[in-house]
């Protein structure tokens, strides 16, 4: 890892096309959720981050390709469009619509039908399948052109029925195109139902390597995994690569998630604020490596890695700002090639200015540093520093310290802002109460000044204290103790993620009655409400539900 790749903000760009996407989608009354939030991930990381191309000129000679083979994922593909900036993301409001240009499949962009094509779309999706045939003639005619250009190719695990996809896939091993690479979706559901029980696709890994494509095995709603494949892709010499990319159909929404009846369904209007909620409610659980015993940290890294954890916390103190010490950049130097996960920094030091080039160089994905060790002009270096770098900026707060008024001008570029819920500087120190009306002040004030990023609790959570954080707005929670000070850690983090995941049920529960709508979400949200329901008091009514 250490990818530069601004990881939170890339994560809130994806939340974006989400969102965009499922407004269009119940705007037109039809359209592909499944397959859109599915390939979120894929098509968020290659247009935000990995790809060479310009929406001021679509055409650039330049340009890397993507061609979305698999066509029915258009409102996710034009919401990444438009997020990109090849048209104003209002636009998302006419999908569907008779004579708009955003239709249910892409149409090739071309000057002579700008009022029925989209800029940046370089392949008509109809008949599926055809597009690895298409992508592998773009690369031939870059290669004889000397262009360096890369070419990328989306395709679904349903349309790999089709022989036209293995002829394609043999001609790209013959031709030795190693400027093409493939993402499959593989979400494990097509038009009719589950793949292995249609046609089977699996053992799909062995059927790439035998056409002698070099292949990549990742969790496509990782990316940082999807952006190492893609590094790696980058270096394959003389055989074209395929990533393929494990996702979950729906991904995103919980009652749409692994669901046939989703490939192709729209959900009502009425439902539209309690799924934009769901989505801006994704929570992160980051283990933090000084608690719990004293084994070594690469242990530590790797067990919470293997539990589900979504990125490591690291705590640095210099014995000076805080009156423990820790470690410093060359332990985090030598930590970060033993796992993918993201490492989010917490620089608890004097003169973080003077160091922050160190912590840079030591492949940090998030590095935050103290409101109480910076001045507006030296958080306006690091700050700059850190994004030059591609990596997220942050800035802490302690219990006692409230947000200087200098920290506005940078809403725009800080990724996450924590609020220390004990005083920093020791492993296992109890909550502060206290800190939680000053949380919810800040998530609000916060929100009214149009911050996008995360607020993260750090400091005595648990599954006790998490809800109350969740509550105030907190979307990272930093568990120390709670995770590494138990007996079962991978039970300590499932019980972390199940108590945030009973908050955002009460949460959404909530707001539905609010808006008039809580039956018919409990009748489309039953199956995900089960194993909650005594939690959030609703068993009379769920079993009601027929």
């Amino acid at each position: 890892m250490g990818l530069k790749m601004r990881y939170l903000n890339l994560k809130q760009q994806i939340r974006d096309v989400r969102k965009l996407a499922i407004r269009g989608i119940a705007e037109a009354g039809s359209g592909h959720p499944g397959a859109s939030f599915s390939a979120a991930e894929i098509m968020g990381g290659l247009y935000f981050r990995k790809m060479k191309h310009d929406p001021l000129k679509p055409q650039w000679n330049e340009r890397d390709y993507f061609v979305n083979s698999k066509a029915h994922s258009a409102p996710g593909f034009f919401a990444t469009l438009a997020i990109s900036g090849y048209f104003p993301t209002s636009e998302m409001d006419t999908l569907r619509k008779l004579g708009a240009r955003l239709q249910g499949h892409p149409v090739r962009y071309s000057k002579d039908q700008e009022k029925h094509s989209v800029p940046g779309t370089e392949y008509s999706g109809g008949s599926e399948g055809i597009g690895l045939s298409v992508s592998l003639g773009i690369a031939l005619a870059s290669r004889l052109d000397g262009k360096k250009n890369h070419i990328f190719t989306l395709i679904g695990d349903g349309e790999s029925n089709e022989g036209q996809v293995w002829e394609a896939a043999m001609a790209a091993s013959k031709f030795k195109v190693d400027n093409l690479t493939a993402i499959l979706d593989r979400n494990r559901i097509q038009q009719d139902g589950f793949t292995e029980d249609i046609m089977p696709l699996d053992p799909v890994r062995d059927k790439w390597l035998a056409f002698n494509w070099n292949v990549i095995e990742i969790n496509g709603h990782k990316i940082e995994q999807l952006i190492e494949a893609i590094n790696k892709a980058y270096e394959v010499k003389d055989k074209p690569t395929i990533i393929i990319a494990n996702t979950i159909k729906g991904y995103g929404i919980k009652h749409m998630t692994n669901s046939p009846q989703w490939h192709g369904k729209a959900p009502p209007k009425t439902h539209i604020p309690i799924l934009m909620q769901e989505l801006e409610s994704e929570f992160l659980v980051a283990p933090s490596i000084i608690a719990g015993k004293r084994e070594n940290y690469e242990e530590k890294i790797r067990i919470a890695e293997r539990c589900g954890a979504d990125m490591i916390h690291l705590d640095v103190m210099d014995g000076k700002f805080v009156p423990n010490v820790t470690f410093f950049a060359d332990t985090i130097k030598k930590l970060r090639p033993i796992t993918s996960l993201p490492f989010d920094v917490h620089l608890m030091i004097e003169d973080p200015i003077d160091h922050i080039q160190d912590y840079i160089e030591a492949r940090s994905d998030i590095i935050t540093v103290h409101a109480e060790t910076c001045t507006d002009e030296s958080f306006s270096k690091i700050s700059s520093e850190l994004l030059k770098n591609g990596i997220s900026p942050g800035i802490a707060i302690n219990p006692s310290t409230n947000i200087p008024v200098w920290l506005y001008d940078h809403l725009q570029e800080i990724d996450v802002i924590i609020v220390m819920s004990v005083n920093p500087g020791s492993a296992g120190q109890k909550f502060i109460p206290d800190v939680l009306l000053k949380m919810r002040t800040i998530n609000q004030d916060l929100r009214e000044h149009n911050y996008a990023g995360y607020l993260e609790a750090d400091g005595g959570i648990d599954a006790m204290t998490l809800r109350d954080v969740y509550d105030a707005g907190a979307r990272i929670m930093v568990a120390g103790s709670a995770v590494y000070g138990s007996s079962d850690i991978n039970g300590a983090i499932i019980q972390l993620k199940h108590t945030a995941n009973v908050a955002l049920e009460r949460t959404l529960l909530e707001n539905a009655t609010q808006i008039g709508t809580r039956l018919d979400w409990l009748k489309a949200r039953k199956h995900i409400l089960i194993p909650f329901a005594s939690e959030l008091g609703i068993e009379e009514e769920i079993h009601a539900i027929k």
